[in-house]
């Protein structure tokens, strides 16, 4: 015997919050904007999974508007808004990610400018000792 819920599809399912990925409850901050878009919006990231996330944003966005989220350390990534609700929209990615990635500590760059201009800084560069 077939139960309701094992005939849902995967789509209806994401439609419905029935959710079959494991989410990790986290905060963090990335940018959301409509796609086709220019400016995106700074959002809280308040869970995440492989096909979507939960998301708190000033602006509220429409069930089945098209997305693009940026995340850090991960490239840029389409979706679509699945619910909506008190400034919370749930999104649904079109291809999966890395949820790990998004949460490492973004690396430490080196200075870039060149050897020949860093001076210690216990001298003032243009004078001379005597």
């Amino acid at each position: 015997m077939v139960s309701p819920a094992d005939s849902v599809s995967k789509d209806d399912a994401a439609s419905r919050g029935l959710r079959s990925e494991s989410r990790d409850s986290l905060f963090l901050l990335g940018k959301m904007g409509v796609e086709g878009g220019v400016a995106l919006e700074a959002i809280r990231i308040r869970n995440l999974s492989p096909t979507g996330m939960m998301a708190e944003a000033p602006t509220q966005l429409a069930v089945g508007t098209a997305v693009r989220v940026e995340l850090r350390n991960l490239p840029m990534v389409s979706g679509r808004i699945v619910w909506a609700t008190d400034g919370r929209m749930g999104v649904a990615f079109n291809s999966e990610i890395d949820p790990q990635k998004a949460r490492q500590p973004v690396g430490v760059a080196e200075d870039p400018s060149p050897s020949f201009i860093k001076v210690s800084p216990g001298r003032r560069p243009g004078l001379k000792l005597s």
